[in-house]
């Protein structure tokens, strides 16, 4: 009788998992793509947010969340996300070479925000560029910036000394007091996508959005919504003020030679500076 061939445990699927993002990255399977935000009262191109996609062998173009977990649970994440850092800032300075000035985001894990090296990989990553670290944009998830508030107040302070940005990810009105972010050290929040989906329907949201602006400009705070897919969203989010916006009703993310077209295109037909 043959043998019934058994499913992989999930923990040799897992090593099996780390094994090829390993290899992903030491054979430059990995490559970044970059989403436009517009500054929604002047129309200006504000900057792009950088986004890792896996381009694998076999099952094509992976987005971040069919990998992310296991690059975080492997400890992956530090040397890619040193790869990402050390990409972005490289890239910005070629643009910024050719004479555009915005902003580059970069998204931080948790664990990369833990990790002892993390200050010198941004300050090693900003020397070797030459790219200027008050248009680098540094993304935190709200959830875990309060985790250790005494810990996480001391690692962002460190970077701020560097003279970077940092910014809230995901930031939904109500859920944390402007007030406590601002303690922290942070300088921009990004309204969450499925809060701004219902901007144009909700008085209560658009209220909400209402308060935080009126807020966030005495705290000197910039507030950008992330995930604006119509005209209606953009509409509604100008008429409240919102500094900066993002998302499909404007560009999808692209690779770097898409976006150089981007911006050609953009200064032709816009006629707002870059």
């Amino acid at each position: 009788m043959a043998k019934v061939p058994t499913a992989p445990s999930s923990e040799s699927a897992a090593f099996q998992s780390a094994d090829a993002l390993s290899a992903a990255l030491d054979e430059g399977q990995f490559f970044l793509v970059y989403q436009p935000t517009i500054d929604l009262q002047t129309n200006a191109f504000a900057g792009v947010e950088v986004l890792i996609r896996w381009r694998h062998p076999e099952r094509g173009v992976l987005s971040p969340d069919q990998f992310i977990d296991e690059l975080e649970a492997s400890g992956l994440i530090l040397p890619v996300g040193r790869w990402t850092l050390n990409t972005a800032c490289a890239q910005g300075t070629v643009w910024h070479d050719r004479g555009y000035r915005f902003a580059m985001s970069v998204n931080v894990s948790q664990r990369q925000l833990e990790s002892e090296t993390f200050n010198e990989d941004v300050a090693a990553a900003l020397s070797s560029s030459r790219f200027n670290p008050a248009l680098l944009v540094l993304e935190f998830e709200q959830s875990f910036l309060f985790a250790e508030h005494e810990l996480t107040f001391s690692r962002l302070a460190r970077l701020r000394a560097l003279g970077v940005q940092l910014a809230v990810d995901d930031y939904e009105p109500g859920e944390s007091t402007l007030d406590d972010l601002v303690t922290l050290g942070i300088d921009i929040v990004k309204l969450d996508r499925d809060f701004i989906s219902r901007i144009s329907s909700s008085e209560e949201a658009a209220t909400l959005v209402h308060r935080l602006v009126q807020r966030s400009e005495l705290q000197h705070v910039q507030v950008i919504a992330s995930g604006i897919e119509d005209s209606a969203q953009r509409d509604r989010l100008q008429g409240e003020m919102v500094h900066v916006g993002q998302g499909f009703f404007f560009s999808a993310p692209h690779e770097a030679r898409d976006i150089d077209r981007f911006l050609e295109d953009f200064a032709i037909f816009s006629g707002k500076p870059l």
